[in-house]
């Protein structure tokens, strides 16, 4: 009899080491498991404050290239304004001349 309880309590023993072992390995693989997620969530976050930096930097290289578009289309028609308005003035000049010569030859 008391070798059969002796074999329970062995046998007791055994589940209950067992059973630590398990949860120790049940610790272990969680803990590992979140140091991996950890990690994922990591390196998924430097790729997607990469990729916003290389969206960002092509989103300003665009706008460059379009701001320059602008200036060159801004600046040809200033130009073509300014060629106007010379035009202009030199006509007013002479016409105020006229005028000038005109008034003074009437008098």
């Amino acid at each position: 009899m008391k070798e059969i309880l002796d074999d329970i309590k062995n046998a007791e023993n055994k589940a209950r080491a067992m059973v630590e072992e398990a949860e120790r390995e049940a610790r272990f693989i969680l803990a590992e498991a979140n140091r991996e997620a950890e990690e994922l969530i990591s390196q998924a976050r430097r790729r997607g404050e990469e990729a916003s930096k290389n969206i960002i930097e092509d989103a300003k290289k665009e706008a460059q290239k379009e701001a320059l578009a602008l200036r060159e289309q801004y600046e040809d028609k200033i130009r073509k304004l300014r060629e106007k308005a010379e035009g202009r003035i030199q006509k007013a000049v002479d016409l105020i001349v006229e005028r000038i010569v005109t008034f003074h030859g009437n008098c």
